[in-house]
Order: structure tokens, then sequence, then C-alpha cells
């Protein structure tokens, strides 16, 4: 299989739902999501066998963990690591890069 490159840029304008994800890619197993939020916190969850990866590509978003809350903004990343209870929020809009081992 040949390389090729992906706009996120492009990839997310243009997206009106409140929350989503879009497969671009898949390394060593895990999934590469571009996700894009607005306005919208997740429910409260586990992994309990893959760490998950979140990057944020614009906007701003806190996350949550048993551990406490974590705000991160455009250039920050934060791994979630397996096992721990999570959930991710946004007010306003954002757009995420998110790495995880779930199909």
């Amino acid at each position: 299989m040949q390389p090729s490159v992906c706009d996120l840029d492009r990839l997310q304008h243009g997206v009106a739902d409140r929350w989503k994800s879009i497969d671009v890619g898949c390394v060593n197993g895990n999934a590469v999501r571009c996700r894009v939020m607005q306005d919208v916190t997740a429910d409260w969850h586990v992994h309990g066998d893959s760490d998950e990866l979140f990057y944020v590509i614009a906007g701003a978003a806190s996350l949550d963990t048993e551990h406490g809350s974590y705000p991160l903004s455009a250039g920050q990343l934060l791994v979630v690591p397996a096992g721990t209870r999570h959930r991710i929020s946004v007010d306003g809009r954002a757009t995420l890069l998110v790495v995880d081992n779930f199909r």
C-alpha cells in the first residue's frame, strides 16, 4: 500500500454534527481518527485494553479522568492510559486527532 496525504484542515470543514469521528488511517493496528466536537460532553467510560491519545488540532477541550481534569488547547496532547475512567468535553468547537485501538 502506498502512503497518501490526508488534509485534516479540509476534512474538518463542513462538519455540522456535534460529534463526528472520521477514520483517517491505521498505525500498528491503532485507529487514527479526526474528531470534530461542538458543545458536547462524552459519557464517563473506561477502555480496559487500550490507551487513548487525544491531540487538539484546533479549539480547546477538557479531559476529565479519575485523577483530575486536564484542559487542552491547540497543539497539546494527552494520553489516557488503559483502565482509566475518563470523558472529554468541548465548549464551542474543537478538532482533535484521536488514536486508539478500537474498531
